[in-house]
């Protein structure tokens, strides 16, 4: 088996995108040229922060990059608890020109307290945006490698895994397609008949289930719970169902 390919019908973040740019934009402060522009290392991640993102603007994954258990942690830009809501505030309209003329006196603070106290949504804080779900891969044999590296090319939108068991070279490389709305996952080694993985989904949300949804293919469905709103002191009420 030469080549798989995992496909997720969902959409997925908005902050794996600004992630990647905020990363690029750091580069270009350090004076690193655009060939340059690549993030490797050495060992596979350990936290989410050390993961490597990849996004079309709707769909994003953190791809962990494990030998033996690889993770990608996944995610949804319309997924978030709550209910629906509608945020505007009707009488902001009324101090839009008090503040505009703030702001041309150079009055900041003034102009930001006017703003604050009566432009603002209601209510003032959104809801909780919320992680999908995981997809795990588990490749036996893969438990002693050499040669490991992992890279992201900020220039390709690819997250490459690249290292060696045996004589054997694998290679997986991950990205997303803004053309398809999918998240793709390619697995390959440069010798026939040893590619073997076993591949599940789950969600840390705990109304969800798995299931085979064809001969090739998982899907992931669920429905957010209910949350404890530690301000207000009280558990608030979730309706959003997904699938992927």
């Amino acid at each position: 088996m030469r080549m798989w390919c995992l496909c997720f019908r969902c959409h997925l973040i908005v902050r794996v995108g600004l992630l990647v740019l905020g990363m690029a934009a750091a580069l270009a402060a350090a004076g690193v040229h655009a060939a340059d522009n690549l993030l490797w290392y050495r060992q596979p991640a350990e936290q989410w922060v050390e993961a490597l993102p990849v996004g079309n603007g709707r769909l994003g994954a953190m791809v962990f990059g494990g030998a033996q258990h690889e993770r990608l942690q996944f995610n949804e830009e319309t997924l978030w608890t709550g209910l629906p809501r509608a945020y505007q505030n009707p009488e902001a309209y009324k101090y839009l020109s008090a503040v505009r003329g703030l702001l041309f006196e150079g009055k900041q603070a003034e102009a930001e307290a006017l703003a604050m106290e009566h432009m603002m949504s209601i209510p003032l804080r959104q809801e909780r945006y919320q992680p999908f779900g995981d997809l795990h891969l588990e490749f036996p044999g893969h438990e002693v490698v050499s040669d490991y590296r992992r890279e992201l090319d900020l220039d390709e939108g690819v997250a490459k895994v690249r290292y060696r068991v045996g004589d054997v070279t694998y290679t997986r490389r991950v990205f997303a397609s803004a053309v398809d709305q999918v998240i793709v996952v390619r697995l390959e080694c440069d010798a026939p008949g040893q590619l073997t993985f076993t591949a599940h989904v789950d969600s840390p949300h705990p109304l969800t289930r798995t299931l085979k949804a064809a001969e090739n293919m998982l899907a992931l469905r669920g429905q957010l719970d209910e949350y404890l709103h530690r301000r207000l002191g009280r558990r608030m009420p979730s309706v959003l169902k997904f699938e992927a």
